[in-house]
């Protein structure tokens, strides 16, 4: 005789399934809004004036301070950040659900490290009138987190459970 399996009710698996994946969606989204808006947050203050990351990479790169190397690149590549936050939700528009989490994940771990590597060197350093604002890397590190945190359960999530039902 062979052993009693307990009863699964397919749908109430499905809608389990559905509220953890709708979960870490929201969490990657909001992961995202926070970056690409801390992204646009003042990075730099000197007096009144305040300056993004976008603003202070225009400046290194008119002034020529990363010369012709690997960071020259970077900063003339960095206004592409905000447009490549939109990866994850087109993967997750075509229903990739592990894509989107690899790529929520990737990017958000790049955000967060940029984000808190300016936060950890320049934190409290005054160099003449030009000082870090806090609020844009703080947001910007929040943001990054969070879509980590967001793309990790859309990669180790539960598999589809329609497919799991599928072949029994």
């Amino acid at each position: 005789m062979a052993p009693l399996e307990p009863a699964i009710d397919p749908a109430a698996a499905r809608r389990r399934h559905l509220r953890w994946r709708i979960a870490h969606c929201w969490l990657a989204g909001a992961g995202l809004v926070l970056a690409i808006a801390g992204s646009f947050l003042p990075w730099v203050a000197s007096g009144s004036v305040t300056r993004s990351i976008y603003a202070i990479a225009g400046v290194a790169d008119r002034l020529g301070i990363a010369g012709e190397g690997v960071l020259a690149r970077l900063l003339a590549a960095l206004p592409v950040l905000a447009a490549l936050c939109f990866a994850p939700v087109i993967a997750a528009a075509l229903r990739w659900w592990r894509t989107a989490g690899a790529l929520a994940t990737s990017i958000g771990l790049v955000m967060s490290v940029l984000a808190l590597g300016i936060l950890a060197l320049t934190l409290g350093k005054i160099g003449l009138t030009v000082r870090l604002d806090p609020l844009g890397p703080s947001v910007m590190a929040a943001g990054g987190l969070l879509l980590v945190a967001g793309g990790v359960g859309l990669i180790f999530g539960h598999g589809s459970p329609v497919r799991r039902t599928e072949g029994r």
